[in-house]
């Protein structure tokens, strides 16, 4: 079967996300093949094309409508900053090319809506990056429970600690601050890492929840937040939420505690802690980040017998795709799901419009104290069908 040829938006030549983890798959990949880059400027696609040594023949665009009317191109992946998807994939989705866009899938409910509608209409393929779904951790997690190991679920537990969002941010990251741009701790980071948490243990039945501005002043550096020699640059003030506590039900009936900060995490200490309590054992897993889409170095899963004390340390699955470096593994498997037609492996926009109404239930419901039905998921999607479909 020939190859699927991608029109990729926002691979850099300096660097970027689609540097680190969709490039690595796609280039030694035989189901794909990237035939042309766009980027603000034909002059930067070229320079990409350049440092990455991508072959002379790729087309460098510097017009999203452009891109998106190639005739030689079959799949459009959006890889920049969220308050440009709507742009950037609107004119493929109006040529009829499939798209493979990162999340969220646009930076408010209302785009999603847009563009999931037009994809629809135009009878197109989509994919939205919540690679989550395809994280071992988070399949081994599910699968232990699913398995009855630790018999019925009565409680889950969940404390994180976001890296970003804290007393400072690195300058070109100041937007996360901003809530207008749609990417911040609510949209991204909580959302990656809760979509994998729902997924293993099903969905939110009933829910309050409280979002809050703690540090609304926040020094800007020139370096990223970790190096040490980093110096401040300017200020801004948050809009974005840097906590996020979510107490309720999910549809099993257990019960569910969840805390997201913006922050680094205590020194010395695990950036997530995840509990899940069951009749007979209990599932614990600490890691340095919540973010399990990123990866699972640094992670480990315990499970303890209640009746007998035992605990046994799990390993967790690995595939050809676990050699590639950085988030590389968990994007390669989303492109491999998609290529192969596996529907129940990957998020479309249908799961990516369900989330978005999630985010924006949590806006809605921002400092209501009161546990309430939860309301973001279709009625064809509860008891956990979704997982099924």
């Amino acid at each position: 079967m020939a190859p699927i040829r991608i029109g990729l938006i926002g691979l850099s030549a300096a660097g970027s996300w689609a540097s680190q983890a969709h490039l690595p798959y796609l280039k030694g990949s035989e189901k794909y093949t990237i035939v042309a880059l766009c980027n603000t400027s034909v002059e930067s696609a070229k320079a990409a094309i350049k440092a990455h040594d991508l072959p002379a023949s790729t087309k460098a665009y510097g017009s999203y409508k452009d891109l998106g009317s190639d005739p030689d191109v079959d799949l459009v992946v959006c890889s920049v900053r969220v308050d440009r998807h709507y742009d950037a994939i609107k004119p493929a989705l109006e040529a009829g090319k499939d798209v493979y866009c990162e999340w969220p899938l646009g930076k408010n409910l209302e785009e999603g809506l847009e563009l999931a509608a037009l994809a629809k209409k135009k009878e197109v393929r989509t994919m939205v990056g919540l690679q989550a779904r395809q994280s071992a951790l988070v399949k081994k997690i599910k699968e232990i429970v699913d398995s009855g190991r630790i018999g019925k679920v009565l409680s889950v537990s969940f404390v994180g600690a976001g890296y970003n969002l804290g007393t400072a941010e690195m300058e070109k990251y100041q937007y996360l601050n901003h809530r207008e741009v749609g990417g911040n701790l609510v949209t991204i980071h909580f959302s990656h890492g809760f979509y994998g948490l729902l997924y293993a243990l099903g969905e939110l039945k009933n829910y309050s929840s409280i979002l809050e501005v703690k540090r609304p002043k926040v020094d800007l550096l020139d370096k990223q937040v970790s190096d040490p020699e980093a110096k401040v640059v300017g200020t801004t003030t948050r809009t974005s939420h840097d906590q996020i506590l979510i107490q309720g039900h999910l549809e099993s009936g257990a019960l569910l505690s969840y805390h997201l900060r913006g922050g680094k995490a205590f020194a010395d200490t695990e950036g997530m802690l995840w509990r899940i309590y069951g009749e007979t054992g209990e599932i614990q897993i600490k890691g340095p980040s919540p973010s399990v889409q990123i990866g699972n170095s640094g992670t480990k899963v315990e499970v303890q017998d209640i009746s007998t004390g035992k605990v046994e340390e799990i390993t967790l699955d690995q595939d050809e795709w676990d050699e590639l470096p950085g988030p590389a593994p968990n994007v390669a498997r989303m492109y491999e799901a998609f290529a192969d037609k596996k529907t129940t492996e990957f998020p479309d926009w249908e799961e990516a419009v369900i989330r978005h109404k999630l985010v924006d239930e949590l806006y809605r419901r921002e400092t209501d104290r009161t546990e309430r039905a939860a309301h973001y998921l279709p009625t064809h999607k509860r008891k956990n069908s979704l997982w099924t479909k």
